[in-house]
C-alpha cells in the first residue's frame, strides 16, 4: 500500500477539485449569458421598470424557506435525543449555508455540521452524522414529491414536448422509488448490523451505505420526527417556488403561470441539487433557462429569473456570515478538525 498523503497533499487536491467545479459553473453561466449576446435581454432588464414589492416578497419567501430546511434539521436532531435548540439550528445552519456557496476545496456545510454536533455533544458523533445525512436525504425526497405534484398538475394543462415529459416521468418515477425506499428503511430487517456488515464490503460506496442504513435504523423508532422533517421539507420547496414565481412577476420578463412555476421551478431546483458545482451554480440556471423557454419564455428570461434567485440566495448565507464573523476562531477550528478526520479516513481507504 502506498505511504499516506501528507494533509497538505489532501488540502491541495480538494482545492484542485473545488476550483474545478468553479470553472465548471462559470463556464456555463458564460455560456449561457454568451448565447444571449445581442438579443438586448440585460438591457431590457435594466431599462423597463420592475414591480418591487413582488420582488421584495420573493425575498422574503427565499428567507422563510432556506430557515424551515434548518427547522428541519432541528427536529431530526432532537429525534435522536440530543440537546438542540432552534437557536443552534438557525447559528449552524447558516454557517453550513454559507459554506455550501463559498466552499472551495475545503469542508462543505453538511461536514460542518456535523463536526460542530458532534463536538457539543461528546460520544454522539454517529448520532450527529446520521442527523445531517437523514436531512439531506429528506431535502432531496420532499424535492422529488414537489415536482411529482408540479408535473402532474402542469403536465394537463400545458403543451409540452416530449424530452421534457421523459423528464418528468423521470421525476415522477424517481419519488415513487424514494418512497418505496424510505419504506424499506424502515424495515428492522433493512437496517440491522448483518446487512450493514455486508454493505461495508462494497466497493466505493460501502461505508456510505452503512452511514445511511445506520442512520435509518436510528429514527426507526422515531418515524413521526421523521414525516413531520418530510412535511417541512415539502413547505420549504413550496416556499421556494413561491419565489420563483414572484420573482418572474417582479422582473421584465415573460414569465410562466404559477401553474407552469410548479413544473419550471422544482425541476430546477432538482437540477441545482446535482453535486457537479458549488451549490449547483450553473447547473440550476442552465435549466431554469431551459424549462422557461419549454413552457413558452423567450431565451434568456430563465435565466435572468434564475440569477435574481441565486442573489437572494446570497442574501440569506449573509446571515451566515455575521454568525462567522462571531466566530471565526471556533469555526476554523472545526473546519481544520473535519479536514484532518477526512485526510484519516481516505489514508485508511482501501486502496489509497
Amino acid at each position: 500500500m502506498p505511504a499516506p498523503l501528507p494533509h497538505s497533499s489532501h488540502h491541495r487536491r480538494r482545492v484542485v477539485v473545488g476550483i474545478l467545479k468553479m470553472a465548471i459553473a462559470a463556464a456555463i453561466l458564460a455560456f449561457l449569458i454568451y448565447r444571449l449576446k445581442g438579443e438586448g435581454v440585460f438591457t431590457r432588464l435594466i431599462e423597463e421598470p420592475k414591480h418591487w414589492g413582488r420582488l421584495a416578497l420573493a425575498q422574503v419567501f427565499v428567507l422563510v424557506g432556506i430557515s424551515l430546511n434548518w427547522v428541519r434539521w432541528q427536529i431530526l436532531v432532537r429525534a435522536l435525543k440530543l440537546d438542540f435548540s432552534f437557536r443552534d439550528a438557525f447559528r449552524l445552519g447558516a454557517l453550513g449555508h454559507l459554506l455550501s456557496q463559498v466552499s472551495l476545496g475545503s469542508v462543505g456545510g453538511d461536514v460542518f455540521k456535523a463536526m460542530v454536533v458532534a463536538r457539543e455533544h461528546p460520544g454522539k458523533r454517529t448520532e450527529a452524522v446520521a442527523s445531517v445525512i437523514i436531512d439531506r436525504v429528506v431535502g432531496l425526497y420532499a424535492l422529488l414529491l414537489v415536482a411529482s405534484v408540479g408535473a402532474i398538475a402542469a403536465g394537463e394543462s400545458l403543451a409540452l414536448d416530449d424530452e421534457l415529459r421523459g423528464l418528468m416521468a423521470l421525476v415522477l418515477t424517481l419519488a415513487v422509488i424514494g418512497t418505496v425506499g424510505i419504506a424499506l428503511l424502515m424495515t428492522p430487517a433493512l437496517t440491522g448490523p448483518w446487512l450493514r456488515e455486508r454493505l461495508r464490503k462494497i466497493p466505493g460506496v460501502g461505508s456510505t451505505l452503512v452511514r445511511l442504513f445506520g442512520a435509518a435504523d436510528a429514527y426507526r423508532h422515531e418515524r413521526r420526527y421523521l414525516f413531520a422533517a418530510i412535511g417541512v421539507a415539502c413547505c420549504t420547496h413550496l416556499s421556494l417556488v413561491a419565489a420563483i414565481w414572484l420573482i418572474g412577476q417582479g422582473l421584465p420578463i415573460e414569465a410562466p403561470t404559477l401553474a407552469a412555476t410548479f413544473l419550471v421551478g422544482p425541476l430546477s431546483l432538482c437540477a441545482g441539487a446535482i453535486p457537479l458545482t458549488p451549490a449547483g451554480l450553473g447547473t440550476f440556471e442552465a435549466a431554469m433557462d431551459q424549462l422557461y423557454q419549454a413552457v413558452g419564455s423567450q431565451q434568456g428570461d430563465g435565466l435572468l429569473a434564475a440569477i435574481c434567485y441565486r442573489a437572494m440566495t446570497y442574501v440569506v448565507a449573509g446571515i451566515g456570515a455575521a454568525y462567522y464573523v462571531t466566530a471565526r476562531k471556533k469555526v476554523r477550528e472545526v473546519l481544520e478538525e473535519a479536514e484532518a478526520e477526512e485526510d484519516a479516513a481516505e489514508d485508511e481507504a482501501p486502496g489509497t
